[in-house]
């Protein structure tokens, strides 16, 4: 092992305006430059180095070199100069010592985590060139040994990481990513992460690039704005709750970054949405005056007959969540009775809206608070309640105030009694056309969230004056009920007397939405105005 001693030579505090010229010179000593502030270029032998603040370079004897500030950038780096002299011979009392000519270090940036510590040293060493005392040389020689010892340490530091594969750098950054991930709504920085990683903070910095192709600011940015886009589609929260959320200090920072980051405001954004795919209520969205990209309703969007027309073009997802990756949805709306295995993964594709079951109308106006479409909302709402409200009037001619309407479905065996929540067309008939039901559908089965289940016994306990029964329109389904219909209890019952059955098609008034509920206003118009019983 070489035997090596260090001589203290200078300290200066170098000062470059940006309008100031090149410093361009030969060294015939050792340097170190520490960048306090600033931005600029360093060149050595032709190679050139950034420089920013925090920034550590080592430049061997021999070299030429020049450092410039960068336009509009003033630059402030202090540099020590040292000299290193080898012993030639062991160590006796007649040793001999040599200038040492080789390169110590590698030119070029030392990568360091103890910034603060060199940067008192160098200060120190900067107040020590004002005085000539003999004890001030002594001192200045103890604080470059200290200095060295320091920069060494971390030399070999960083070179045991760089020497690690590929793979283990990989492996690091994926274990970043993953907390950065979990925990983007702490205070994140690069030294953190780089330390997290076991890197020097500039060694990281080229691996995370290197590893994601992204700088770690953009990667953790991109992070963070992507929840806040869920954050903004899933929730009412307002911007300083979601800024708090993700990471950042207040809606108005929260407001700049989304801008730069997607070119829009996170008003206009949620406003301009284009992408959606949305399961089982796809008449809600239309009903906003948004097409969704894809859709799927209990699997086919073949079951929504009456909105046939306005889902030309719209792809039919079933329950394919390869076709909804091809459609790169910005959102995704799915109800609270999808798989949950199926929501899972949607949830990995898109923010994904889980919208419960209950009231249409509610959930239509929340989705139009969601997605900034209140009045589309209210138009809707508003056309809707106008043209129930006409039916109504109608109606009175046929169904008195006394009479009572209920609403069945056919199974083997059974016979379920609807609520207004369920669809076959139930809310229009208890809340938007007013009509009574039978008082133990009343207080048995509306408001419960849940329809119930007759034994072909109990239908009289439940029958209505005017009983509207679906069923499916197909030959099974007619076999069905002429089976069903042949059972004594209808004999018992005052409707099936008064030829007050109207039939309708189960397909037909499947759907709950506010689109569907719209349309089957009508037909249910008919059926009632028409006053026949059908089979």
């Amino acid at each position: 092992m070489e035997k090596l001693l260090f001589l203290y030579k200078q300290m200066e505090q170098i000062t470059l305006l940006a309008a100031d010229k090149h410093i361009r010179q030969s060294v015939d000593v050792y340097q170190l430059l520490l960048v306090v502030d600033g931005k600029g270029e360093l060149s050595i032998n032709g190679e050139t180095h950034m420089l920013d603040a925090g920034s550590l370079y080592f430049i061997n004897r021999g070299r030429f070199i020049e450092i410039h500030s960068l336009a509009h950038a003033d630059l402030y780096l202090y540099r020590l100069s040292f000299e290193i002299i080898k012993r030639e011979q062991a160590e006796t009392a007649d040793a001999q010592f040599a200038s040492y000519s080789r390169d110590w270090l590698p030119d070029g940036e030392l990568y360091s985590t103890t910034y603060l510590p060199i940067s008192n040293m160098m200060q120190q060493l900067c107040a020590l060139e004002e005085g000539s005392a003999a004890w001030q040389a002594l001192e200045q020689q103890r604080c470059l040994y200290e200095l060295l010892q320091l920069i060494v340490q971390q030399t070999e530091l960083t070179s045991k990481a760089e020497l690690r594969s590929p793979a283990d750098h990989r492996q690091s950054i994926r274990q970043v990513i993953s907390y950065m991930q979990q925990h983007y709504s702490e205070d994140i920085t690069r030294d953190s992460m780089a330390r997290l990683a076991g890197f020097h903070p500039r060694f990281f910095t080229k691996v995370f690039k290197e590893e994601t192709g992204e700088s770690f600011i953009q990667y953790l940015t991109q992070i963070r704005i992507k929840k806040a886009k869920e954050l903004l589609l899933l929730s009412t929260l307002n911007l300083d709750a979601i800024a708090q959320q993700i990471g950042y200090s207040n809606g108005m920072y929260l407001s700049r970054k989304f801008k730069q980051h997607t070119g829009v405001s996170p008003t206009q954004y949620v406003k301009q949405l284009k992408r959606i795919v949305v399961y089982d209520w796809v008449g809600n969205v239309l009903a906003l005056g948004i097409k969704p990209v894809g859709a799927s309703y209990f699997y086919s969007l073949s079951g929504l007959k009456l909105l046939q027309q306005e889902l030309h073009e719209v792809v039919d997802v079933g329950k394919s969540v390869d076709a909804v990756i091809e459609l790169e949805p910005e959102l995704i709306i799915v109800p609270k009775w999808l798989e949950p295995q199926l929501v899972n993964e949607l949830q990995k594709i898109a923010p994904t809206l889980i919208v419960p079951y209950g009231n249409p109308f509610e959930r239509f106006r929340q989705l139009g608070e969601l997605l900034e479409r209140r009045k589309e909302a209210e138009d809707f709402i508003a056309q809707y309640e106008a043209r129930a409200a006409q039916i109504r009037q109608e109606l009175a001619h046929v169904i008195a105030p006394h009479e009572t309407v209920g609403l069945y479905e056919l199974s083997e065996q059974h016979i379920w009694v609807f609520n207004e929540f369920h669809g076959r067309g139930g809310y229009n008939l208890y809340e938007g056309l007013k009509l009574t039901p039978p008082l133990n559908v009343q207080k048995q089965v509306l408001g419960k969230g849940q329809i119930m289940r007759l034994t072909m016994e109990q239908m009289p306990d439940f029958a209505a004056d005017h009983m509207i029964i679906s069923y499916n329109f197909t030959d099974e389904g007619h076999a069905l009920a002429e089976r069903l219909l042949e059972h004594p209890v209808w004999q018992t019952i005052t409707a099936y007397q008064q030829q007050r059955i109207y039939w309708i098609d189960r397909q037909l008034f499947h759907a709950n939405d506010v689109y569907s509920l719209y349309k089957q206003l009508e037909l249910q118009r008919e059926l009632l105005l028409g006053h026949q019983s059908q089979r």
